[in-house]
């Protein structure tokens, strides 16, 4: 079965990171993060570097670091789950 050439994606390189927290929650775990860019979310969410298994533990609400990944040049491509809630987040590289 052929697939048809409108559903071929571009082939172009990606970051992805994932994003998981509750929406009520005070705290975000991301995942997939460069160095750099951790640097930069901890600057800008204070006493927030607490290591996680493959991530960092954000003192922010899930929404306000969502919104400082697309200001890094992500944006959400994926979500999953209802009690606790995973975004999926690509940028060009």
């Amino acid at each position: 079965m052929e697939i048809p050439a409108s559903l071929l994606v571009s082939s172009g390189t990606y970051a992805y990171v994932a994003v998981k927290a509750s929406l009520h929650s005070a705290d975000s775990a991301v995942f997939g993060l460069s160095d750099v860019e951790i640097k930069a979310l901890v600057k800008r969410f204070p006493d927030s570097k607490k290591e996680v298994i493959n991530g960092v533990l954000l003192k922010a609400p899930p929404i306000e670091v969502v919104n400082a990944l697309s200001q890094l040049g992500y944006r959400v491509v994926a979500t999953t789950g209802e009690a606790e809630v995973v975004w999926t987040m690509q940028r060009d590289i």
